[in-house]
This record gives structure tokens, C-alpha cells and sequence, in this order.
């Protein structure tokens, strides 16, 4: 049996992705469970309420400070990087983008700091969070890029490396934040590890990367149009989606109460924890096969190499999450926390019609579908807040994420329509 399956690993490049990324799973996942109950048993509802706006704030910044170009590295780099001349063009283009995104970030959120403050907080004296962020906004930039070149370069296991490093980083200093400053600690550890990541990359990436390579002089129109494109199909989601969360948290604050927030960004985390490996799969190993996909033949096999390897897999998964979830959530958080436990059947049909939809989704940044991304998000998006405002007023909390997996179904059924062709047409 364990010769079998060791074969069977062998013979498959995504189920050998898969079996290696497991470790940094299995890393995120402790140091996010520790995280998690530390925020729970210390802060408390409303503590993790206030953590998880912050989340949201900086998932804004981040992306803004490497301008939604995550993707568009990966293609890039897979595109140019055995023609020396393209892609010395293609990364002096995109030094010049990063020291523009850096002093426009790091001067918008730190004059703006008090400002953002109030918005995120409620109150402005967590100012000094949001003037850290702005001066380790241009750190985060650089790191982003660099494993986005390290993933267009196919070198996954290097890019599991660095994250391996960056979750203990991110256990360690959150554990030591939080009992030495509190809530304080905790806000400052979210903000710190992502940009402190950047010194693992650098140590582990070094001899994949030459920096030598950047020509300050050279800068191209057209590459810098084909970023374009990109950003604005990322950061239209790195803007709605947190402004949505946050909308709803705020809604749930104001119209049951601070607590119902907090119960319902543990079930957002617990979400998060589960997903982990899916999402890590897609990002590592499902965007540089679409971004090298060049017929639609090719396109079907990696989807439907995905939904017979993985997806099985993932289903079990979510079942044994199901059964096991008061217990799950008492691990993870506390019994102040048992309530969720009426909102994860719903999160779960979630995030599993989510999961099939991304799959396919990815090929919108692989080939470059502007406005195919653009109308399926924001419809995405609309429907993800109105839904859970519409059912919060119906069925109290769990509304939210009833309203959650309505929108998941419609939105898989809505993309399968848009990859019809491709999918289920016979391939010669």
C-alpha cells in the first residue's frame, strides 16, 4: 500500500507539490491554532474583532504596496525568463513600480494614520500601528515580488521554504508580543511578520536571484500597460472584498452586537485555518500550469487533474471538520466561542462551491480575462454583503453565512457557465 501510493506520488508533479507543501501546511496551521487561542483566552471576543479589522486594513495595504502585481510576476517571470533581454526588461520595469508604490504607500498611510485609526479601530490611539505598517509596507512589497519570481521560476520548493520560516517567525513573535503588551502586542505582531519575511527570502532565494540584472535605465511603456491590467484586476478585489468584510463585521456590531462580530470572524478564521492548503495549492502549483497552458486541451486537463486529485480529498476533509467542530472550535478558541459552532455547516458548502469556482477563476489572471474578472468579482462581492445583510435581518447570526453559501453556489454555477466550452467540449 505505501509503495503504491509513494508511485503514484512520483508519477504526479501536482501530488508531489502537494505531499511537500503538506510540512508548510502543517507549520501555518500550528502556528495559527496557537495564534488563534492565544487571541481568544487574552482578548476575547471583542479582542479578535478588532484583530480581524486590522486583517482586513492590511490586506488592503498589501496589496496596494505591491500594486496587485502577485500574479502578474508569476506570468511575467514564466513568460520572459529565458530570453535575457525580456526579462532584464521585465524586472528593471518592475523595480522602478516598487519604488513608486513605496513612497506613495508609506506617505499616504502615514500622514493618514490617525485617520485610519478611528476607521479601523474606533478610536485613534492605534495610531502607531498604522505609522509601523506605512514604514514596513516597502518590505512586504519586495518579499511579495521575490517569491512571485521564485514561483514564475517553477522553484516551489524554495517558496515552501521561506513560508515554513515565516510561520515560525510569525508563532514566535505573536506568543511574545501578546504576553508582553496585550491587545497592543497582538496588533503589532500582525502587522511586523508579514514584511520580516522578506529576510528569509532573501537569505533562501539568493542564488535563484540576480539583482545585478536590474538596469536603472531601462523602463518599458509596454510592460508597465501589461502591469496595468493587472493590478487593476487584483486591487479590485484587494479593496471590495476586506471593505465587505468590514462592512459586515460593523453591521453585525451595530445590529446585535460586538460579539456576534467576534463570533463570526472565529468562524471567518476557522475558515481560513481548513483552507490553508487549498489556497496554498493554487497559489504554488494550479496559476504557473494555466499561466503555461496554451490550449484550451491543456486548460481542461489541469482543471479536471485538480477536481479528480484533490478535490475528493478536500471533500473528506470538510466532512471530518463538520463532525468534529465543537471540539475543533474549543481547541482552537474557548468555550466563550461555542456559538460557533451554529455557523460552520453553512461556512463549510461555502467554501467548498468557493474552492471549485478559484480553480477556474485562476485562469482569468493566467491569460489575462480583464473584464471576465472585473464583473465576476464585483458581482461576487455585491452578493457576499447583500446577501448576508438581507439574511442577518432573517435568521440573526447565522444568516450571515447562509447568505455566504447561497452566493458561493450561484458564483460556481456563473463561472462554470463562463468555462463551458473549454471544460466540456471533447479535446482531439
Amino acid at each position: 500500500m505505501l509503495k503504491t501510493l509513494k508511485k503514484l506520488v512520483a508519477q504526479s508533479p501536482i501530488l508531489q507539490v502537494t505531499s511537500f507543501n503538506s510540512l508548510s501546511i502543517g507549520v501555518k496551521l500550528i502556528s495559527s491554532l496557537v495564534v488563534a487561542k492565544l487571541s481568544a483566552v487574552f482578548l476575547g471576543t471583542q479582542g479578535v474583532a478588532l484583530i480581524g479589522n486590522l486583517r482586513n486594513a492590511l490586506s488592503i495595504f498589501h496589496n496596494f504596496s505591491s500594486g496587485g502585481l502577485d500574479k502578474a510576476v508569476v506570468k511575467y517571470t514564466a513568460d520572459t525568463h529565458q530570453s535575457p533581454s525580456d526579462y532584464q526588461s521585465f524586472i528593471s520595469t518592475l523595480f522602478w513600480v516598487f519604488v513608486v508604490l513605496s513612497v506613495v504607500v508609506f506617505t499616504v498611510v502615514f500622514v493618514f494614520s490617525n485617520s485610519l485609526s478611528e476607521i479601523v479601530f474606533g478610536q485613534n490611539s492605534f495610531a502607531f500601528v498604522f505609522k509601523w505598517t506605512a514604514l514596513l509596507l516597502p518590505l512586504y512589497g519586495l518579499n511579495v515580488y521575490i517569491l512571485n519570481i521564485l514561483k514564475g521560476l517553477n522553484r516551489f520548493k524554495t517558496v515552501i521554504r521561506i513560508h515554513i520560516f515565516s510561520h515560525l517567525l510569525n508563532l514566535v513573535l505573536f506568543t511574545a508580543l501578546i504576553f508582553a503588551y496585550d491587545l497592543s502586542g497582538a496588533l503589532m505582531a500582525v502587522v511586523i511578520v508579514p514584511s520580516a519575511s522578506l529576510c528569509f527570502s532573501l537569505v533562501l532565494a539568493s542564488k535563484y536571484l540576480d539583482f545585478s540584472i536590474v538596469n536603472f535605465r531601462i523602463f518599458s511603456s509596454q510592460q508597465l500597460q501589461n502591469f496595468g491590467q493587472y493590478a487593476l484586476m487584483t486591487l479590485i478585489s484587494a479593496v471590495t472584498f476586506p471593505l465587505v468584510y468590514l462592512g459586515i463585521r460593523q453591521y453585525l456590531s451595530t445590529h446585535i452586537d460586538i460579539d456576534a462580530a467576534g463570533f463570526w470572524e472565529a468562524n471567518f478564521r476557522l475558515s481560513t485555518f481548513y483552507l490553508i492548503f487549498m489556497q496554498s495549492l493554487l497559489n504554488l502549483y494550479i496559476l504557473p500550469k494555466l499561466v503555461e497552458a496554451k490550449s484550451d486541451k491543456a486548460f481542461q486537463l489541469t482543471i479536471l487533474e485538480f477536481y479528480k486529485q484533490i478535490i475528493p480529498l478536500f471533500a473528506i476533509g470538510l466532512g471530518i471538520v463538520f463532525l468534529l467542530k465543537k471540539y475543533l472550535i474549543l481547541l482552537v478558541f474557548s468555550d466563550e466561542f461555542l456559538p460557533v459552532t451554529s455557523l460552520l455547516g453553512w461556512q463549510i458548502i461555502a467554501d467548498f462551491f468557493r474552492i471549485l469556482s478559484l480553480v477556474m477563476v485562476y485562469q482569468f489572471h493566467a491569460k489575462k480575462m480583464f473584464w471576465h474578472y472585473i464583473v465576476t468579482d464585483l458581482l461576487l462581492a455585491v452578493g457576499l454583503y447583500f446577501s448576508a445583510i438581507y439574511f442577518v435581518n432573517i435568521y440573526d447570526l447565522q444568516g450571515v453565512v447562509i447568505g455566504h453559501a447561497l452566493t458561493y453556489v450561484l458564483y460556481f454555477l456563473l463561472i462554470l457557465f463562463l468555462f463551458r466550452k473549454p471544460l466540456f467540449k471533447p479535446q482531439l
